[in-house]
């Protein structure tokens, strides 16, 4: 249940939130298998109600609660191939989960919170209780100079996507920790005249993990430790150039970050300055000149600090958006990138490629940063809205990206490739994703190579059959090529809701998922071999 962490969790993220970033979509621990299928019903508010903060669509306090009741059928419970047991069972869900807002001249809040208990008749895995928490919110303190913002979370992590695996549904305990953590700091700004503006912005970010009921020690992958308990510091000065430049612009850039966990204490200093030369209307030319400097208290393998030179172009107009950049970084070759084409009112194609050195939890902070309110309250990723302020339906924010691969307790560089494509248009909603990853480790144990990679793809469609009945199907693909050896997952279902009134609702959804893995894969424990299960679950769902 929600543990003293968490709720300190909460009460810092409830006291902020800061300006949201194009990232990916993750996935959920119900989602490790199959990407969700959302109603296609977008909770905006119409834009008449307007709250004196930041133009969000909400006025006052609000609350909102829901409760689900479901049965599942399931065929492999365990996650995973075990001898002359296939692990049939029963699961009685049932959730309760809220929605907060509150928007006032200085004070912005949005959460939501998702807490569901599981029980197994045949007492095939013990009963479970997760937590899903997301918030975000900002106070000013003092208008246009300083501010305090913030995001927290709560949610089952998995451990490793190469091992245990679901259809739709919650893992054995060994498969992931419940997790918990927050990042809060103050954001203070000031312009220096018409020649730059200044953003100061200093965070403490941390994020905690526990072993859920039903853990057992014995049951481990040679080089999967699973998530540690880490505490990031940081501080970032950004100067950007002001109105006294007109073709010529320039941006700043000075980091300071220490990350600490049990393996170690890692820490990264940067600074660069990207000038922007605009050559005609929309287009400009590009270039980024710094120094990178990180240190680990157990060394790196290679070197990695060293000086920054990149180049590239940009272009922008109404509908699109392009930055591209390529060049040295990490003593290595290196790109980064992002595109956004607005096609429609409720049609959007984005694109991120990143490079950045972390761990596996300072990935999981940094997704955080990722965590956006729209101006309905609705919590997302910034490349979920569409331009005109609504939000995805069949989207849904989560820290663990799509293909995320397993907790090494490494360092490591990740480098990850993705492009989304959403659209929302009369009775129809579409979601298609694919991406890509590598991750080379610099340093802390390596099993096998130290380069990693996975990769694949996700198809959603939704539509409203009529005014009462809605339905959705998925497939999925994810390649991972880690530990020794590589593993293939597929993931299939659909989804047919039917509206008994405003408040409730019944569907009947089937998730299949079925994993591939290499011999050489096999080999490292009994619980890593190929494996499959079909979910049946039908369930009921109210509104208060």
């Amino acid at each position: 249940m929600v543990n003293g962490t968490a709720w300190a969790a909460l009460t810092a993220g409830l006291l902020c939130a800061s300006p949201s970033i194009a990232q990916d979509s993750p996935v959920t621990l119900a989602q490790a298998a199959a990407p969700a299928v959302q109603p296609a019903a977008n909770p905006e508010r119409p834009p008449s109600e307007v709250s004196s903060f930041a133009g969000s669509l909400i006025p006052g306090f609000q609350l909102g609660a829901r409760v689900d009741l479901s049965e599942t059928y399931t065929t492999n419970s365990y996650g995973y191939y075990t001898t002359g047991n296939n692990g049939d069972d029963l699961i009685t869900q049932a959730g309760l989960f809220l929605d907060m807002h509150e928007h006032s001249r200085s004070v912005s809040i949005d959460a939501s919170y998702g807490g569901q208990l599981y029980y197994y008749a045949r007492d095939t895995q013990p009963v479970q209780f997760i937590n899903d928490l997301q918030a975000v919110g900002q106070v000013i303190a003092i208008p246009d100079y300083l501010s305090f913002i913030g995001r927290a979370f709560a949610q089952p992590v998995v451990s490793s996507s190469s091992a245990f695996g679901s259809a739709y549904g919650i893992g054995s305990p060994n498969g992931y920790r419940n997790g918990y953590g927050y990042t809060v700091g103050p954001d203070i700004t000031f312009r220096l005249g018409d020649f730059a503006s200044s953003d100061t912005l200093a965070t403490y970010s941390a994020a905690y993990f526990e072993t859920p009921n039903g853990f057992d020690p014995t049951i481990v992958i040679p080089g999967v430790i699973g998530p540690q308990n880490t505490q990031i510091r940081s501080v970032q000065e950004t100067l950007r150039s002001g109105e006294f430049f007109s073709r010529l612009q320039w941006t700043g850039v000075g980091t300071f970050m220490e990350n600490e966990s049990p393996q170690g204490l890692f820490s990264a200093k940067m600074g660069v300055v990207t000038f922007r030369y605009l050559i005609q209307r929309g287009f400009s030319l590009l270039g980024t000149g710094g120094y990178n400097a990180l240190t680990n208290s157990i060394g790196f393998n290679r070197s990695i600090s060293g000086p920054i030179a990149m180049g590239g172009v940009s272009y922008e107009n109404e509908n699109f958006s392009l930055e591209a950049q390529a060049g040295q970084r990490y003593n290595a070759l290196s790109y980064e990138g992002t595109v956004r084409w607005n096609i429609g009112p409720t049609t959007a194609f984005t694109g991120v490629v990143t490079d950045g050195v972390n761990t596996p939890e300072g990935q999981l902070l940094s997704n955080l940063g990722g965590l956006t309110a729209s101006l309905g309250g609705v919590l997302t990723n910034g490349s979920n809205i569409y331009a005109n302020g609504s939000t995805a339906s069949l989207t849904s924010f989560n820290l663990q990206q799509q293909g995320s691969l397993s907790f090494d307790q490494s360092v490591a560089r990740y480098q990850r490739a993705v492009l989304t494509f959403l659209q929302d248009i009369e009775r129809n909603h579409i979601a298609l994703s694919a991406f890509a990853e590598k991750r080379t480790r610099l340093a802390g144990p390596i099993v096998g190579s130290d380069v990693s990679n996975s990769w694949g793809g996700y198809a959603t469609y939704s539509r409203d059959v009529s005014r009462l009945t809605n339905a959705s199907l998925y497939a999925g693909y994810t390649y991972y090529d880690e530990l020794q050896g590589h593993s293939k997952f597929f993931n299939f279902g659909g989804q047919v809701g039917y509206s008994l009134s405003q408040q409730t609702s019944a569907y009947f959804r089937a998730d299949y998922f079925k994993r591939e893995t290499s011999p050489s894969f096999q080999s490292l424990s009994p619980i890593t071999g190929g494996t499959d299960e079909l979910r049946l679950t039908i369930g009921l769902s109210h509104r208060l």
